[in-house]
């Protein structure tokens, strides 16, 4: 079990697990529908399952520039996990403008939503897995 918990993990609560699955569900809880905005009921999963996995893929096969001297998260870490959600939103927004659920989408703000998440994630060390799926939430509602 060691190998799936971290620093912030006890025997008694496994904090890591928890934050993970409310980062994932609390955006689609909070979403009010395809309509209104259609990516954000996906917030969770796109910025943890997609992003936050391919940055910690990535930077640890091939990261060599670290964000600080101390972090263990690089650079081109975080620029193959905003690479991989936005790729990750190509695919999304395609799959529901052929169900009919989305006309178009401005990239231009969704390219600064999820870099500006992503760069967060890249300096946030505390609760990372709760937070960064509801700041991602929030920038895809402006």
């Amino acid at each position: 079990m060691n190998a799936f918990t971290d620093h912030r993990d006890s025997e008694i609560l496994i904090i890591s697990h928890f934050s993970l699955l409310l980062g994932c569900a609390l955006p689609k809880w909070m979403s009010s529908g395809f309509n209104d905005r259609p990516l954000a009921p996906f917030a969770g999963i796109l910025s943890l399952g997609i992003g936050d996995t391919m940055a910690s893929m990535i930077g640890y096969k091939y990261g060599v520039l670290r964000w600080s001297k101390t972090g263990k998260k690089t650079i081109e870490g975080t620029a193959a996990g905003i690479t991989s959600v936005l790729a990750a939103c190509s695919i999304l927004v395609t799959l529901l403008a052929s169900s009919g659920y989305i006309l178009s989408q401005h990239w231009l703000s969704l390219s600064v939503a999820v870099t500006l998440s992503l760069l967060l994630e890249a300096y946030t060390t505390q609760l990372d897995n709760a937070f960064i799926p509801l700041v991602f939430y929030s920038l895809l509602c402006l």
